[in-house]
């Protein structure tokens, strides 16, 4: 089975959030009364990915922040190194 990039889920993310968005009565509703969607979602990368940044309908933003996930090993010295292993990139958009 293919794996989706992170950008490509992003995108799928933003179609599948602007649908319901656009289709739905009650949504449609809930928006002119001023109660806006709230998305987030996780994604676990090997390196430093981007998110998408910006409106996504008029008074809809979209950011992204990236953590890195960190291994840390003690030597014998009693010396912490730590080195990253792996991204940690959440969207969130409201």
């Amino acid at each position: 089975m293919p794996t989706l990039s992170p950008c490509a889920k992003l995108g799928l993310a933003a179609i599948a959030l602007a649908v319901p968005l656009v289709a739905a009565g009650s949504a449609e509703a809930q928006f002119r009364r001023g109660v806006k969607p709230y998305y987030s979602e996780s994604y676990e990368t090997r390196g430093p990915q981007r998110g998408y940044e910006g409106f996504l309908f008029p008074d809809y933003y979209c950011s992204y922040i990236r953590y890195p996930n960190r291994e840390c090993t003690t030597d014998s010295r009693g010396r912490e190194r730590c080195r990253i292993v792996s991204w940690r990139l959440e969207q969130t958009c409201q």
